[in-house]
């Protein structure tokens, strides 16, 4: 098995994780039945849980102060999720509703995927009212309120740098690994810009 094939192998095997992927696998068994329907309701399906994420990670964010800390590890796992599902789609042609492994880039496409990125955005802004401790201009030092976190997240997302200093190892980690995920997403889209792009010209 060489390296393509292994990634390929573990970005299927975490995908099957999502509540998303066994939703969808039962849908695929019935659109077998009926094929114009359930292809139409598995596209629904899959806008509405994008578009579900979205507006919940807005709550989470607005709310952070009234929500327990432990949640954002299963935030953490939906920001994961939402890169794994990425990669695997232009990278491998898996974990998409279409058969087959080539991916053909459209505006629904790249809609959603920035509907991810913003989603995954507010998430991290989230996490950052629960994890990590910053210097703050202020001069005072520790986690995030929501309109700083939120400051911290879209400037990482933007510009792969924070707008507050970490102040130890763990919270370096936390803005390194969203620095990650900005710097991996960023090529994804771009990728299927010039896909786009690549289709609208064989068009002509």
């Amino acid at each position: 098995m060489n390296s393509a094939r292994l990634v390929e192998w573990l970005v299927v095997w975490v995908y099957r994780l999502s509540p998303y992927a066994w939703l969808d696998a039962g849908m695929a068994r019935m659109e077998r039945r009926d094929h114009g329907r359930w292809r139409q309701a598995r596209y629904v399906a899959s806008e509405c849980y994008i578009v579900g994420w979205l507006v919940l990670s807005v709550l989470l964010w607005w709310q952070a102060s009234e929500l327990p800390a432990w949640l954002a590890w299963p935030v953490l796992l939906r920001i994961a999720g939402i890169l794994n599902k990425e990669i695997g789609v232009v990278l491998f042609g898996r974990c998409k509703i279409t058969p087959g492994r080539i991916v053909a880039a459209t505006g629904r496409t790249i809609v959603l995927a920035l509907e991810n990125y913003a989603t995954a955005a507010l998430l991290m802004a989230f996490v950052y009212t629960k994890m990590g401790r910053f210097h703050l201009p202020n001069g005072e030092s520790g986690v995030l309120d929501g309109g700083h976190a939120l400051v911290q997240s879209l400037s990482v997302q933007f510009s792969m740098s924070g707008a507050y200093r970490p102040l130890d190892l763990d919270t370096w980690v936390l803005v390194m690994a969203q620095s990650g995920f900005s710097f991996l997403f960023s090529l994804i889209v771009i990728s299927l810009f010039v896909s786009l792009l690549d289709i609208g010209s064989d068009r002509h």
